[in-house]
């Protein structure tokens, strides 16, 4: 029988209609209520996964992490998704589901002889059943047979390698997230049976090979799934988006199709790229490769002289690119006029730049939040050693083609929606008003206006973003509104895009690397372009697969996002590793009982525990300070001094003290 708690942290609500849970026997879920016609938790019932430490854990909430006493975890154990009784003291009182399925551990030894030493603390006793021919250093992939009160209960499914390997670390991470590593024979053998008949193809569809199609990327990319042509005439921008015609590839149901959909998203970690498809397809037969002629899906679109659409149309064509492009070349060109020794392509790039300006206009108009996230990037060398690491930055390069990509992936979805036809939508909910208030309130606390009379309304966000933009609580205000915001996630059915102020969107411009995207090029071939045989039957097939697919992609999406994170976590504490004792600029992110986060310059961050703070500091929540007995004051988004304490590979964390506090810049209103 299904554990009805588990579906109300899988939809992420606090009730459920009658008619999604059947008939359920209340008595069996002593935490809910049922009121006609919603089953509902209880009022003072969270649910959500616990991030256990070795002395304390943490509800995870969107919001703010609930933090429970050692003494109230019960026998949950980390990653478990657990029920918490919210109270003075919270407490978990139910294991809705167990997180554990695989243990990374090293291979120890000691007199008796051999141990297993898990990669995670997990306050219980391990048992191994016995696997012949490990050495000390091994490092082991367990699968987990059962937990009961005692111990965990678990055998070798993998030796992954050993302590001395260079890579070892980021493969414990991949492992533990049993992400796939490498394709199986029969995949790779199965390439073999693809065989395209370029000649036939091209009578089929239409030729773009004499346009100037260029592709932007950044430098070390190998995948290009899109590319962009533009002219002008008769006050009219002419578009086109042409994308990797990927589904023509990998057929439906193939042993290539079923890996791909498997992983569903390339993962892009910070040494490596783990691809959704063989670098056969990813990088060569399906890349936009300069020169080469290439089948691809085109979106031509047709906007007025203020960059709204006009008329757009959808085909199958094939194209040559004439130049692959970089992000750092096209921005010098732009920002600095340096030349790129083709004039046609200057003036392309220059008209592309003003539509991108007046696109972005008009999504701002309609509600778009530009929010700024924080992504870290690596800079490695062959054996994985970090080098650098910096915050990635956007600037009209990428806006330009992020611009380009969205407009194509609306006019799509617009299509399939108008059409009829079953989809794949992406979709971002409304914030849900109670976070979205509690998140308000708090940068209100900072000494910023806040409206709460238009709350859920993009336009008081807007305002916001902009007030803040350039001031030290920029990054904290992002993060806190970024918080109370829902999850983008993958539909069969449409619905808004709250962050991007859009009725309609898709995915459509990555089929190389998403699923989504893939899946909804197959739809167009046979709906759109009219390629599938009996149409009702198909039609009836997919509406009818579409949900499990659209939660097993977002699932997937989830999990791959937090891979990337602990990989660049990981990163960023190697790199740090031998900087132990140094100064580093930071500001102060986040706060809770136990201390607060903070942000270097470089992106990378960390934590100040209050134990080593030089006073004994008490946390005030309503003016989001911690004030020590002696009067000296640190409050979130302060600009401060740290030195570097230590750095911990296997929990992936730094601590950091602080050193000194410089004068707290005054907020400026607007």
């Amino acid at each position: 029988m299904e554990n009805i708690y588990l579906k109300f942290y899988n939809e992420q609500t606090r009730k459920l209609h009658k008619d999604e849970v059947k008939d359920i026997d209340i008595n069996l879920y002593p935490y809910l209520i049922f009121e006609d016609p919603y089953y509902m938790l209880n009022h003072d019932i969270l649910i959500g996964r616990l991030d256990r430490k070795k002395s304390f854990g943490f509800l995870r909430q969107e919001l703010e992490d609930v933090y429970i006493e050692h003494s109230n975890l019960s026998d949950a154990m980390h990653d478990d998704i657990v029920l918490v009784k919210e109270d003075v003291d919270p407490k978990v009182i139910y294991v809705v589901q167990r997180a554990l399925k695989v243990l990374i551990a090293t291979v120890k030894k000691h007199k008796k002889g051999l141990f297993f030493e898990p990669e995670d603390f997990i306050e219980k006793r391990l048992f191994v059943d016995e696997y012949q021919g490990l050495v000390e250093g091994h490092v082991v992939l367990l699968e987990v047979e059962s937990i009961d009160k005692v111990g965990v209960y678990a055998f070798v499914k993998k030796v992954i390698g050993h302590v001395n390997d260079p890579d070892i670390n980021t493969l414990k991470i991949v492992h533990a997230y049993e992400w796939p590593q490498k394709f199986s024979d029969d995949v790779i053998e199965s390439l073999d049976d693809i065989k395209i008949d370029i000649e036939k193809e091209k009578k089929e569809r239409i030729d773009l090979t004499d346009r100037l199609i260029i592709t932007i990327d950044g430098k070390d990319a190998k995948d290009l799934d899109d590319a962009i042509d533009l002219r002008y005439e008769d006050n009219k921008y002419y578009l086109g988006v042409h994308i990797a015609d990927v589904s023509h590839y990998v057929r439906s149901g193939s042993m290539l199709d079923l890996e791909a959909y498997s992983r569903s998203t390339s993962a892009y970690l910070a040494d490596r790229v783990i691809p959704m498809l063989p670098h056969l397809l990813s990088n060569d037969l399906c890349s936009l490769n300069p020169d080469e002629l290439k089948l691809t899906l085109s979106c031509f679109i047709t906007l007025d002289d203020q960059g709204k659409v006009i008329d757009y149309e959808i085909q199958k064509s094939f194209i040559t690119s004439k130049r692959r492009m970089n992000y750092d070349e096209v921005n010098d060109f732009l920002k600095n006029n340096k030349s790129l020794n083709n004039v046609k392509i200057e003036e392309m790039l220059l008209m592309m730049n003003e539509l991108s300006q007046k696109l972005k206009v008009i999504r701002k108009k309609r509600g778009e939040i530009e929010f700024e996230s924080s992504e870290l990037g690596f800079k490695v060398d062959k054996n994985g050693k970090v080098l650098d690491v910096y915050e990635r930055s956007t600037d009209d390069a990428e806006e330009l083609i992020e611009s380009f990509m969205l407009i194509a992936n609306e006019t799509v979805a617009f299509h399939m929606h108008h059409s009829d036809l079953p989809s794949i939508y992406r979709i971002h909910e409304k914030p849900d008003v109670v976070k979205l208030k509690n998140a308000l309130q708090t940068i209100s606390r900072l000494g910023f206006p806040v409206n709460l009379k238009q709350i859920g309304k993009p336009e008081p966000l807007q305002v916001l973003t902009k007030n803040t933009a350039n001031t030290p609580y920029s990054y904290v205000v992002h993060m806190l509104l970024l918080r109370a915001m829902q999850k983008a996630k993958y539909s069969h059915q449409k619905d808004i895009h709250f962050g991007l102020g859009a009725t309609y969107y898709t995915h459509f411009t990555s089929p190389i690397r998403r699923y989504p995207d893939l899946i909804l090029h197959r739809l167009i071939h046979l709906f759109v372009l009219g390629e599938g045989s009996d149409l009702e039957k198909l039609m009836y097939h997919y509406e009818s697969v579409m949900p499990d697919i659209a939660k097993h992609t977002s699932d997937q999406e989830r999990k791959a996002v937090q891979m990337e994170r602990d990989v660049a976590k990981l990163k960023s504490c190697e790199f740090m590793e031998d900087k132990v004792g140094t100064y580093f600029k930071a500001t102060i992110s986040q706060m809770m009982p136990s201390g607060m986060f903070v942000k270097l310059i470089n992106g990378i961050e960390g934590f100040v525990p209050l134990r080593t703070l030089d006073d004994y500091y008490m946390y005030n929540e309503a003016l989001l300070t911690f004030i020590g007995r002696r009067g000296k004051k640190y409050r979130l988004g302060d600009q401060i001094k740290v030195e570097l304490l230590s750095v911990d590979l296997t929990e992936k964390k730094m601590d950091f003290g602080i050193v000194d506090k410089k004068i707290k810049t005054k907020t400026r209103r607007k």
